[in-house]
């Protein structure tokens, strides 16, 4: 079955070709979720367990994945794996072989050697699974005469913001993933990595489901949007129940997904999601190869933990939109929308108040019914003002200080940021907001990797605006 198919031209390539060893620095920078974990306490697992914050795996522990892996990873019959950041998938057929999702540009070179150790027959199909570089990053490597890439009919859309906003992610990225991004002026290196960032060319855009069959092997790709974006496909191999699940379910299964990231992007959409999940619930399949940690295996293991994500999305979607329509705010929808304790699931990679966030904000828009969100001027313009009625920066300092000693340490922020728009270095607000961001960590309990270290980030900040 072929549904929608659109075929672009197909550019001569050669293995590897395009891995320039001058784009090195460039191609660890977390273009998009390219880097999902950075932490230098980072450790290497080789577990068959299903990984789950709730077992000690975070999403930081990706950044040394696989590096002591010295040949290629058994899944199954003639199904290896490279692991990195992202793993590279090989499929070996007796008419070739087929590479599902090709890791960092960085650790491609190290995974097509691991996997030629497997098989060096000619590379048949390419299959990314998304545009983000821990994926999509190495397939230039692994692209051959007559190699066919396959992607999702959006992937080039994706590709293309993602590029284009290159500087912005940097920026943020650096934050999030501080040892992987280099430290570069943007206004001068940012036009650079724009043009230089390897591109994918897929020959075949997938719309809905695309199949195809190489030595025997039927492959079935299939679009499972709702993810890590609009352009996320999958991979099922029918016969076997294996499942290329590329990021659909996130680094940790099962896991609350990560429907808008802090770093940017656009919002990923409840309601696709489910259906995507949905898809794969009436699989059945009996293997998961994520493109994060191991392979998850057992039937019933994947169902639960399918279910459990399926019930916990809608879960939320629903009490999202009936506290919508019955006028309830944004906020305190965050506040009160909790996942009841049968659907719990890792908030390691999303959590459920950005998830209510994403949804609102993907049915409403910015616009929250306030009239000054309709202009351009920011609530800070007027924080100094406020100071100087409340009787100074000592003053909000106090009253932050009353908010942390009552267990509001979000109010408290607050107050510090009025005080610090109104006298930068004022010392009471600065420690104030150093104590309110350390009670603000304690609380996350080291689980959500993208608020750890944005709060890490914003300590690191303030003790040197201290001198500390």
């Amino acid at each position: 079955m072929l549904d929608r198919i659109q075929r672009t031209p197909a550019a001569p390539q050669t293995p590897g070709r395009r891995a320039l060893p001058t784009f090195d620095a460039l191609l660890t920078l977390g273009l998009g979720a390219a880097v999902l974990g950075c932490g230098p306490d980072s450790t290497t697992s080789h577990s068959n367990e299903v990984p789950s914050a709730r077992d000690g795996r975070q999403t930081r522990e990706l950044r040394h994945f696989g590096a002591d892996q010295t040949e290629p990873y058994r899944i199954g019959d003639s199904i290896f794996q490279a692991r990195g950041v992202g793993n590279t998938n090989l499929v070996v057929t007796s008419e070739g072989n087929v590479v599902i999702d090709t890791g960092l540009p960085t650790q491609a070179a190290r995974h097509r050697e691991l996997l030629l150790a497997a098989s060096d027959a000619p590379t048949r199909y390419v299959i990314v699974s998304h545009a983000h570089a821990d994926h999509a990053g190495g397939a230039n490597r692994w692209i051959e005469d007559g190699t066919e890439v396959i992607a999702h009919r959006t992937f080039l859309e994706t590709q293309r913001y993602l590029t284009e906003l290159i500087p912005f992610f940097m920026r943020r990225n650096k934050i999030f993933y501080p040892e992987s991004v280099p430290d570069v002026p943007m206004a001068l290196a940012g036009p650079i990595f724009k043009r230089l960032y390897p591109r994918v060319e897929p020959t075949l855009l997938v719309d809905d489901q695309h199949e195809f069959v190489l030595g025997g092997v039927r492959f079935e790709v299939i679009h499972t949007p709702g993810a890590e974006g609009e352009d996320s496909i999958s991979v099922w191999l029918p016969e076997r129940k294996v499942l290329f699940s590329g990021d659909l379910f996130g680094p940790l299964f099962p896991m609350w997904p990560n429907l808008y990231t802090i770093r940017g992007e656009k919002t990923r959409f409840a309601i696709p999601y489910i259906g995507s999940l949905e898809r794969v619930l009436a699989l059945q399949p009996e293997v998961i190869v994520p493109s994060h940690f191991e392979p998850i295996h057992g039937a019933e293991r994947i169902r639960e933990g399918l279910v459990r994500m399926r019930d916990a999305v809608q879960y939320v979607h629903d009490a999202v939109v009936d506290g919508m329509n019955d006028g309830k705010s944004l906020y305190q929808l965050m506040r009160e929308i909790r996942l009841p304790e049968h659907l719990a699931l890792s908030e390691g990679h999303g959590k459920v108040s950005w998830g209510v966030r994403a949804i609102w904000q993907g049915y409403a828009g910015w616009f929250h019914e306030s009239t000054t969100d309709l202009y351009a001027v920011a609530a800070t313009s007027v924080y100094p003002e406020v100071v100087r009625i409340a009787g100074g920066p000592d003053a909000l300092a106090e009253g932050a200080r009353a908010r942390l000693a009552n267990g509001k340490p979000v109010e408290a922020l607050h107050l510090v940021e009025m005080a610090l728009a109104a006298d930068a270095g004022n010392r009471a607000a600065l420690e104030t907001r150093l104590t309110a961001l350390d009670a603000l960590l304690a609380r996350s309990g080291d689980e959500n990797h993208s608020e750890v270290y944005w709060l890490r980030h914003q300590l690191a900040e303030t003790r040197e605006r201290l001198g500390d």
